[in-house]
């Protein structure tokens, strides 16, 4: 299989997080100098500060028996006396159910009174709410209103969210200079979630000038911080190269410690790397163990590549019945790989009945995605009638489809068409040019079939030297065609080939869709790259 669209620079692509943390900041601390006596004195007497210092205390077990029920009790009495601190922190202990029930609709009437106070956790806390419909309505530019009062006065995570909202437009006009502005603002505080977005704004040059060397930078302070997805960025960067020297080692290296947080794209692209001995020695065993912790999360790569390792018994005995569950999880998620060998299975009766037409089905579904093996697999179908009616222009439209990605075998089967006029009308010149693409990529069959076109001089001019070149490269190769090839034209010099067609019998066995002789392409599979 050739790989092309899944090479290992652009199959994962770094995205931005959440929106903001859905954890609300805890309240802010008590004046822990003042003794405890005098907060039950003071709170006793009705002072709100000290009914807010008292209800912290409990709330966090500082001089006293920790007990949310008690730090609620003080809390409310500060809050319906309207302190800001005390209303804030009452709704910190609705939203989380501390001491009370979990009820986000009671915390955003106090996060709302608080904010209105002037509380820039408040106010960011209900912007969040406004922003995710947690316990409300949606409304984005209400999220926007509170987002901003809260950035203003210096709340790390609501200048991060305002980033957020002008980067992709949510309430507001879209603007990457006003999101570099207030991510920055947040960066500078240490926040690892804006750091790492400004390092996703200054890779992709999202509304600004691209700069590889500063996104670098942002997601080393992220990383540096042990954030994941700064991890994950670094390990994308120095297996691509942007923005570093490329190095599969450092790579391995961040995608690790990413891995570790339990990033299923991390795991998988840990995974990838042992499979294939990219910057750690090669281990089947261990691959097949990242795989598999990516997989349990959902990841649809890897519950393909899982399915490759069994069906190859690469780290594992082969077991196909398992490798078709692994290969149906990733296909029922519309993964065009897990698709395609899915349908190779059914085809082939690996791990499940032969079944031609639940392999078509398949096959259809990779192919629509553009999947080249697919389309290829697809065409030959139609072309040879299996679980369809015989449709020699379908097979003639797949395999162009599959062909014009490069493929050899699409390249090979459209210029079998084009000899023959089937489906297409018959074109020397066009089956020559077709030939050559998948000759050029080492197609023994199309290195025949040229030789063939050559000698006889169809859609070329006739040049024996010539033949005798591309016969002897297939020949090389095994095909028993190109070996006969030779041997008659020693036997008879200059005398035409019997017609045996540019592939005689290499066509039928050359494109078996389910078997294992021919159509080698199965074994040649290789685990989606990350």
């Amino acid at each position: 299989m050739t790989l092309k669209s899944y090479a290992f620079g652009l199959a994962l692509a770094v995205s931005l997080p959440l929106l903001a943390h859905a954890e609300d900041p805890a309240p802010g601390p008590a004046n822990t100098t003042i003794a405890l006596k005098y907060w039950l004195e003071f709170a006793k007497q009705g002072n709100a500060a000290a009914q807010y210092g008292l209800g912290y205390r409990y709330a966090n077990g500082q001089g006293v028996e920790q007990d949310d029920g008690q730090a609620v009790d003080w809390y409310q009495k500060a809050a319906d006396q309207g302190n800001a601190q005390a209303q804030y922190a009452l709704a910190y202990m609705y939203a989380s159910g501390r001491g009370v029930d979990a009820d986000q609709k009671q915390a955003n009437d106090w996060y709302l009174k608080s904010a209105q106070r002037g509380n820039a956790d408040a106010q960011y806390a209900i912007g969040y709410s406004y922003a995710n419909g947690r316990g409300m309505d949606a409304d984005n530019k209400q999220a926007i209103n509170w987002y901003q009062k809260s950035a203003v006065q210096g709340q790390a995570q609501a200048q991060y969210a305002l980033g957020y909202m002008y980067a992709n437009g949510f309430g507001v006009q879209q603007d990457a200079a006003i999101a570099v502005t207030w991510y920055r603002k947040s960066a500078d505080q240490g926040r690892a979630d804006a750091q790492y977005a400004l390092g996703y704004i200054y890779e992709s040059g999202q509304g600004i000038t691209a700069d590889q060397a500063a996104a670098i930078d942002w997601y080393r302070k992220a990383a540096d911080q042990g954030d994941g997805q700064g991890l994950y960025a670094l390990g994308y960067a120095y297996a691509n190269g942007k923005g570093v020297e490329r190095n599969d080692a450092e790579a391995y290296s961040w995608y690790k410690r990413a891995a570790e947080k339990g990033r299923p794209d991390a795991q998988y692209a840990v995974g990838y790397s042992l499979a294939n001995g990219l910057g750690v020695e090669k281990d089947y065993r261990q691959a097949l163990q990242w795989y598999r912790k990516s997989a349990d999360q959902g990841r649809s790569d890897a519950e393909y590549a899982l399915g490759y390792l069994y069906a190859n018994g690469h780290g594992v005995k082969v077991d196909d019945p398992t490798a078709v569950r692994w290969y149906r999880k990733s296909a029922t998620q519309g993964d065009a790989q897990g698709e395609y060998a899915l349908a190779y299975m059914y085809a082939g009766g690996r791990g499940v009945a032969r079944d031609y037409h639940t392999a078509f089905e398949w096959y259809g579904k990779s192919a629509a995605q553009g999947h080249a093996e697919a389309q290829y697999a697809l065409g030959y179908m139609y072309d040879n009638g299996q679980a369809t009616t015989a449709d020699k222009a379908a097979a003639a439209d797949w395999y162009r489809k599959a062909a014009d990605q490069n493929n050899p075998q699409g390249q090979y089967a459209l210029a079998y068409l084009y000899y023959h006029g089937d489906g297409v009308p018959k074109d020397y010149a066009q089956a020559a040019d077709l030939f050559r693409k998948a000759a050029g990529q080492g197609d023994a069959r199309a290195e025949y079939g040229l030789g063939y076109l050559y000698y006889n001089g169809y859609g070329v001019a006739k040049d024996t030297a010539i033949a005798a070149e591309w016969f002897n490269k297939a020949a090389a190769k095994g095909l028993p065609e190109a070996q006969h090839g030779l041997s008659y034209m020693e036997a008879n010099g200059d005398g035409p080939i019997p017609d045996l067609g540019p592939s005689g019998e290499g066509r039928t066995s050359g494109k078996n869709t389910g078997g294992s002789s021919g159509w080698a392409v199965f074994h040649l599979l290789m685990a989606l790259l990350p």
